[in-house]
């Protein structure tokens, strides 16, 4: 595997070494399990967007891994992991305590739905040929846990029967492990060649349920004569890949076998019903087993930490790279004398313009002096004038709803005014009239990863490529602000790009998303946008009500457009392009609000802030336009 650029490696399954996995892996992922009941004894369902690292988690439980994980317990790159799964359970001071079966769904088994027309049959079929695969990768795995050579030493692993299970008489129990591989194997042989045979009337063996889940008890899996693992777990990777029917059916007949093994059902988003993927009236989700990956990144500065150690463990296995930290190498300002320069030129401009208020109204004079009377350097002073300005134009609006007097205010209410999201909201603004970088640094990139490992990963990957070639030429070099930007527009227009070939339904995405932008664009242009994220929409909103009308089944016939929006916006949220949420503060007191914010990437796509900022309401009639038409402000307002 080529280490010069360890961020182009985006997937697990293409780290094929298990000791450079886990000097990849980031173990903050491991939080999401903390404080989970029914972890090894119950249905979990991890879900996300693609590349939010499920199948990563999912590997740090294999045997394989395990095994390397314990060998290397010493090595302080293994250290806070190793104690991690020490607390879960999985691995202790004499060694793994878990067997991990981790299967994918993505082949083949979605095809045996509709091989004879008969949903029992093909039931049978597919329980079949997943009781076989499980039982081969679980020996498999029982043959590396316990250190032996696999097939040669399969006789030393044994399966007995599980106490209070009937098994059918066609399993072989007990069995050795070389019988089992034998049995399981002309199982899974049999039910390709009928897949591999549409049509055929060959007969073949199907079974009633997951008999695999019994079988797979520790209590039944036996390393000379003794059970040698404390739990096992079954991962089902790549959920989503199966039929909605055979979803369903899976997860109702594990809930009635109440099997003595953790199974964890690992899926993308766009397996959920639309029901499941937007957020409820009650609760935001409908499943309280199901483990949220954006849920939980989207927590204080949980995320940024992650994607911080993870950048660096990546830096540290670069071929030929002494970068050692890499948000070392993402300058987070710039150079004295630039800013100088730069806001010297802004502040001169925004003060000008600020003063010649107080020409028009005496107002805002008390303001106006305590700002003149402030020191720091231009960035400092420009920054300070422009969210000055935010205010008197806030205000200047308030007045007009009000009918304010014009009296001078007073001074001291400006510390109370002065937040955060308005410095933010200056900070952009004047990047935006003065062309000064704005996306770059750390927390920007952080922001731009929204909540997902591998859109980080794809943008690091960029700004890596830079950083490794800039070392060549001075080892002290970072990257400037302005080269960060450049490289990540670059970037995201490569992401943008692959919308319409990797998405379902991605044109008409694109479109519906330029639309947001353009509807940003216009309330902008009237001048009444919010400026609590630098003056721009950066969502839209529909009703509660509109959003149970929209995945109402019963609209879809009589309004087609119904289905037609509902599948727009479910990639959008499957894929991680649009954030939903709840709002209930807009308007009516009482009134609650679907939010759908772009994706913050998007937000650079478009140059538009990285806070989460205005929404404005839409009518469902609106956005069904906006399908065909994309936005047209209203004929009876003009900007």
């Amino acid at each position: 595997m080529d280490h010069r650029n360890p961020f182009r490696i985006r997937t697990s399954e293409r780290i094929d070494s298990d000791e450079a996995f886990l000097r990849l892996f980031g173990p903050d992922a491991l939080d999401l399990l903390e404080n989970k009941e029914g972890l090894f004894d119950k249905i979990q369902v991890l879900c996300s967007s693609p590349g939010a690292g499920k199948t990563s988690l999912l590997r740090v439980f294999t045997p394989s891994v395990l095994n390397t994980l314990y060998d290397g317990r010493g090595d302080a790159e293994f250290t806070s992991l190793f104690e991690r799964l020490k607390n879960f359970g999985v691995i202790g001071d004499s060694g793994p305590n878990c067997l991990g079966v981790m299967l994918s769904l993505a082949r083949n088994y979605a095809k045996l739905e509709d091989l004879y027309g008969n949903k029992i049959r093909s039931d049978r079929l597919l329980f079949a040929l997943l009781n076989a695969r499980l039982i081969l990768v679980a020996l498999r795995g029982a043959v590396i846990l316990n250190r032996l050579s696999y097939p040669e030493d399969l006789d030393k692993i044994t399966f007995i029967s599980p106490k209070h299970n009937e098994m059918p008489s066609s399993i072989p129990l007990p069995a050795n492990g070389r019988q089992l591989v034998d049995w399981a194997t002309a199982i899974e042989r049999a039910v390709c060649r009928a897949i591999d045979n549409v049509g055929s009337n060959s007969e073949v063996e199907g079974h009633e349920t997951l008999y695999a889940l019994q079988m797979l008890s520790p209590a039944c899996l036996l390393y000379n004569g003794q059970p040698f693992v404390g739990k096992t777990l079954v991962m089902l990777d790549d959920f989503h890949e199966l039929t909605e029917h055979q979803r369903d059916n899976l997860r109702q007949i594990i809930s009635k076998l109440r099997p003595p093994v953790g199974i964890w059902l690992s899926q993308r988003l766009e397996a959920l019903s639309p029901e499941n993927m937007f957020p409820g009236a009650t609760s935001g989700r409908e499943y309280e087993e199901t483990l949220y990956f954006e849920d939980f990144w989207n927590s204080s500065n949980r995320f940024q930490n992650a994607i911080n150690n993870i950048a660096d463990k990546r830096t540290r296995m670069a071929r030929d790279s002494q970068i050692g930290h890499f948000a070392g190498k993402l300058t987070g300002g710039l150079t004295p004398f630039e800013a100088d320069k730069l806001y010297s030129k802004a502040l001169e401009v925004v003060s000008s313009r600020v003063k010649a208020v107080s020409k028009q109204s005496i107002k805002y004079d008390n303001w106006i002096k305590a700002r003149e009377g402030e020191s720091g350097t231009p960035y400092e002073k420009a920054l300070a004038w422009r969210m000055l300005e935010i205010m008197i134009e806030r205000d200047k609006k308030k007045s007009q709803l009000t009918l304010g007097l014009d009296v001078p205010l007073g001074a001291e209410v400006l510390d109370d005014k002065e937040t955060s999201s308005l410095k933010a909201a200056a900070e952009f603004l004047i990047a935006e009239e003065f062309k000064l970088p704005y996306y770059y640094g750390i927390q920007k990139l952080a922001s731009l990863a929204s909540f997902n490992i591998d859109q980080f990963m794809s943008m690091s990957g960029d700004l890596f490529e830079e950083m490794i070639s800039g070392e060549l030429l001075s080892s002290q070099s970072a990257l400037s602000p302005q080269r960060q930007e450049t490289i990540l527009k670059e970037s995201v227009k490569g992401r943008w790009a692959e919308i319409s070939r990797k998405i379902a339904n991605g044109r008409e995405v694109q479109e519906f998303l330029t639309a947001i932008y353009d509807c940003a664009e216009w309330e902008k242009s009237k001048g009444t946008a919010s400026y609590g994220a630098g003056g721009a929409v950066t969502g839209i909103a529909f009703t509660m009500q509109e959003r149970d009308a929209l995945i109402d089944p019963k609209n879809w016939e009589r309004k087609p457009e119904y289905k037609r929006l509902l599948l727009v916006l479910s990639s959008c949220i499957a894929n991680n392009l649009l954030d939903a949420s709840m709002n209930r503060s807009q308007g009516t007191k009482d009134k609650k609000w679907m939010i759908l914010y772009l994706n913050r990437w998007l937000c650079l796509h478009f140059g538009l802030p990285l806070q989460l900022g205005g929404w404005r309401p839409k009518s469902l009639s609106e956005l069904f336009s906006w399908l065909d038409q994309g936005f047209r402000p209203p004929e009876s307002t003009k900007p």
